[in-house]
């Protein structure tokens, strides 16, 4: 939140996301994939298969690019590591939601500035125009 080392965030927050997914499945409740999955079938039409809408959010949140570096990649990857990092901390935060609740400092203090520097209140609106089989079980 300090902004001091966004890669150490984005792979952390990755490798804490697989912990936690197992973790929020064990316990019956609904990960955050599967939860991205539900509203991807509600918009367009069709489930993707777990693994591979995993494997789609991890690139998307730059987890990918951080975790894997082989001969043939790139030398450079084009990423907004500021926007990654809080996108894929907030994936792991809101599984870690999912099995203990919002109580810890750590997880209000980084749903504090996350309702400051994302809008919260309009992020809010959109929300509340969003159907229910879509939101969060």
């Amino acid at each position: 939140m300090r902004g001091l080392d966004h890669s150490s965030v984005i792979t952390l927050a990755g490798a804490a996301s697989g912990i936690l997914d197992t973790l929020v499945k064990k316990a019956g409740k609904e990960p955050f994939v599967d939860y991205a999955r539900r509203v991807h079938t509600g918009l367009v039409g069709h489930t993707p298969k777990r693994k591979s809408y995993s494997h789609h959010i991890e690139k998307r949140l730059g987890i990918i690019a951080h975790k894997h570096l082989s001969e043939d990649d790139a030398e450079t990857v084009d990423l907004d590591l500021e926007k990654s990092a809080v996108d894929a901390l907030g994936r792991a935060i809101s599984d870690y939601i999912s099995l203990n609740g919002q109580d810890e400092p750590f997880v209000r203090a980084f749903l504090s500035w996350a309702w400051k520097n994302t809008d919260g209140p309009a992020l809010m609106e959109r929300f509340k125009a969003v159907p229910e089989k879509l939101k969060p079980k």
